[in-house]
């Protein structure tokens, strides 16, 4: 096995543990039936860390080819972000039912630190991303692609604006516009 296989087993294990988890809070709130008071935003926002687990595992296969992406300071990166996302999953619904369960409070209650783990997430991702295409456009001897560069910021930015600004609307519009971004960038690339 080479070293990137090695870690890439750590990220899959705990990323693992961060969908089991929600799927177990998720169970815990259908079966809670009447208990439970659904908002749409939680629902929306938790259909967006999945995404943001199943992008960032393939993400972590992209570079697997890049000898520099298996020394220790990248690999300590990869791994804090890969803890910040199991701390994302984590926050994304409730843990328990009890008596009463108000999504609605959840999410106000919960709002700044849940999308301030995204905005981290996705700084981590971006400077990440950074370090990646650095050395592939130093490798190609091309100038930086700005669009890649917008790709990588522009959802920190509005992760930001999610945690500081409460806006209803916004609280649908942005994580869905985020989503439909990454499914159309993504939908038709390889693991290959």
């Amino acid at each position: 096995m080479r070293p990137f296989e090695y870690g890439l087993g750590l990220v899959t294990i705990l990323i693992s543990l961060a969908l089991a988890d929600m799927v177990m809070c998720f169970h815990r709130l259908l079966r809670g039936g009447r208990r439970v008071t659904w908002d749409g935003r939680v629902v929306v926002a938790t259909a967006l860390v999945v995404l943001e687990i199943v992008r960032s595992w393939y993400a972590e296969w992209t570079i697997r080819d890049l000898a520099q992406a298996e020394v220790f300071h990248v690999f300590l990166c990869q791994f804090v972000s890969i803890i910040v996302l199991v701390l994302l999953a984590a926050s994304s619904l409730p843990d328990e039912v009890g008596e009463h369960c108000d999504l609605s409070a959840f999410y106000e209650s919960n709002r700044r630190y849940f999308w301030g783990l995204f905005a981290l997430n996705q700084l981590m991702y971006a400077l990440l991303g950074l370090f990646v295409f650095g050395i592939q456009q130093n490798s190609a001897g091309g100038p930086v692609d700005v669009f890649n560069l917008l790709r990588m910021f522009a959802p920190f930015a509005l992760y930001v604006l999610l945690a500081c600004v409460r806006v209803h609307v916004l609280d649908y519009a942005i994580p869905i516009a985020i989503m439909a971004v990454y499914l159309f960038l993504y939908w038709n690339q390889a693991l290959a």
